[in-house]
């Protein structure tokens, strides 16, 4: 089975979409390293408009502090689109991200998503 299938397909994982999550859990939730969930929803709103048609957050854990519950994740499912011009902006962005983590950017192979790790 394929590495992004898997991890759509886990019972045992919580995954959300991003943008939902993030404003869900009163501003609690982050992406990766990001310190602030504001800086978390700027980078997801990042994907869309560079033209994913849904980002997931997957593999989300949960950590207890004094103040309430925390959620963080450093792992991302981008469903890409069909337009070609759309498919570079998306490209583009998950490169970026993976650039920034030390990876090398995925290349277009035709593939309906990406995954972007972000930690």
């Amino acid at each position: 089975m394929n590495f992004i299938r898997e991890r759509l397909e886990d019972p045992n994982s919580k995954k959300a979409e991003a943008l939902a999550w993030l404003k869900d859990n009163g501003g609690r939730n982050t992406v990766g390293e990001l310190p602030t969930n504001g800086e978390s929803l700027a980078l997801i709103q990042e994907a869309y408009q560079a033209g994913a048609k849904e980002v997931l957050a997957i593999e989300i854990d949960a950590y207890e502090e004094d103040d309430g519950v925390y959620e963080n994740t450093g792992k991302l499912i981008v469903k890409l689109p069909e337009d070609a011009a759309a498919r570079r902006g998306v490209f583009e962005w998950c490169g970026r991200q993976a650039e920034a983590q030390g990876f090398d950017a995925e290349e277009d192979e035709g593939q309906t998503h990406v995954f972007v790790a972000l930690d």
